[in-house]
């Protein structure tokens, strides 16, 4: 298993997103590299988060649930961790994530996401939690308590992979360094084992049912069977032997190349505190001045402040002769305002009764005045309506004109054919047409009326 990419927001000290790319060319021309820092720096919490990327859990705080999330940075409202590795099964990427209710720092949390993706398509393999650790386990052959006892040592750990039973590190190591071949060996060995026991199982068999034998010849079967067994102790005691020696010299191997790399991490680790041991008197002086770095903010704003106020004062001192005369000259001027100003009011007085009449007369003269507008609007509207008037007395008159003249023409006519038979048919229209002109002159009689009283408004 080899991590390519890690990827994390706000964990523990590390506020905001940070992304370490292990496979760019950096690491991989120096083969090597250590995390070092300061207490606090987030050393820990880069290996944090590949546990949390990859299991959901990590070695100091255990499994990270809803009610439950120490790793989250602060006066946040989410975190996430990513990482990409590579194994013998080909590229993934995990994807650990948690956040709070809007997003908020003072949210509930809510329910973690975990998911398994290939990294080379993009396509999820897993998203439910609980089957997502069955998919790492299959694709990485580690479990939680493998990788932190194995590839992950958390602080005091590696005491913890030592004291570790052989059944549970010879599968560790043999997936860390490659040693397979050795336990094919052993088993092939054990499987020869048992194929010569059933031989001699067989053989046994066989010579069972053979009841006649000579002295002689059962002696060399004993002596034979003897000298068999004898082997078979034997190759099982080489093989006990065998299986033990390769686990020592595994085991011994692997603690070699970890005392080296120690040793060599502690070379760089000494070499790196001699190196900065001029540096450390430099930051230990900065630190001893920073403490200082307040009042003295405050002393230097002081004497700024201080400079500032001597030059204020020098300058209105120098203005102050000047201030003084315009000052007397604007008393003078006041004092000749003030005369003029009692003056005017004495005036006042004199013709405040005038005033008052004349105010009086114009509000007499506006209120005329809206009433003449008035009566002006009115008179328009009367005018216009004695033209109407006119007009339609004319209109009635030329009508009453042309009514009279066919009611004479009715009556001469009706005199002329009083004896025709035929106004016996048409009396009753005859009637509507007299009725007709009836209501008609009454109409003429009545606008007569409205015409002179009309005439008499005007």
């Amino acid at each position: 298993m080899k991590i390519l990419e890690l990827r994390f927001k706000n964990l523990n000290s590390l506020y905001g997103e940070w992304a370490v790319d292990f496979a760019s060319p950096e690491y991989i021309s120096h083969g090597i590299f250590a995390i070092i820092g300061p207490t606090g720096a987030g050393k820990s919490t880069i290996l944090d988060a590949i546990c949390l990327a990859l299991y959901g859990a990590t070695p100091r705080l255990g499994k990270i649930t809803r009610s439950s999330n120490e790793i989250m940075s602060r006066q946040t409202g989410e975190c996430y961790a990513e990482v990409t590795f590579e194994s013998q099964a080909g590229k993934f990427r995990c994807h650990w994530s948690q956040h709070r209710s809007h997003k908020k720092a003072d949210g509930n949390l809510a329910e973690s996401k975990h998911e398994i993706a290939d990294a080379v398509s993009g396509q999820i393999l897993e998203s439910r939690k609980r089957d997502v650790a069955w998919v790492i386990e299959e694709k990485t052959g580690m479990d939680f308590d493998r990788f932190t006892r194995s590839i992950l040592l958390a602080q005091g750990g590696f005491a913890a992979f030592l004291q570790a039973s052989p059944d549970e590190r010879a599968p560790i190591l043999e997936q860390i360094t490659g040693t397979e071949i050795y336990s094919e060996i052993s088993i092939r060995v054990h499987e020869r084992h048992r194929d010569e026991r059933e031989k001699l199982n067989l053989l046994q068999a066989e010579t069972a049912g053979i009841t006649i034998l000579s002295e002689e010849q059962e002696s060399e079967l004993l002596e034979s069977l003897s000298k068999k067994q004898k082997s078979e102790k034997k190759i099982s005691l080489q093989h006990q032997e065998m299986s033990k020696a390769i686990q020592w010299q595994t085991n011994i191997a692997e603690l070699r190349n970890e005392i080296l790399s120690i040793s060599a991490e502690e070379n760089e680790i000494l070499k790196a505190v001699k190196a900065f041991q001029p540096d450390r008197e430099k930051l230990n002086r900065s630190q001893r001045a920073a403490e200082l770095d307040g009042e003295f903010s405050a002393l230097v704003s002081i004497r700024q402040q201080q400079k500032s106020d001597q030059e204020f004062l020098k300058t209105n001192e120098d203005r102050l002769p000047q201030a003084e005369q315009a000052m007397m000259k604007q008393e003078e001027l006041l004092k000749k305002a003030e005369s003029i100003t009692a003056g005017a009011k004495e005036q006042q007085k004199i013709e405040a009764p005038l005033i008052r009449s004349i105010r009086a007369l114009d509000l007499q003269i506006s209120e005329k005045s809206k009433i003449i507008k008035e009566g002006e609007s009115d008179c328009k509207k009367n005018e216009k309506q004695i033209t109407e008037n006119k007009a339609k007395r004319e209109q009635i008159i030329e009508k009453q004109k042309t009514t009279l003249k066919e009611i004479e023409k009715i009556q001469a006519y009706l005199s002329i054919h009083a004896q025709d038979e035929n106004l016996i048919t048409q009396l009753a229209g005859i009637k509507e047409q007299v009725n007709h002109m009836e209501s008609v002159y009454q109409d003429v009689l009545g606008k007569k009326a409205l015409v002179q009283m009309a005439q008499k408004q005007v």
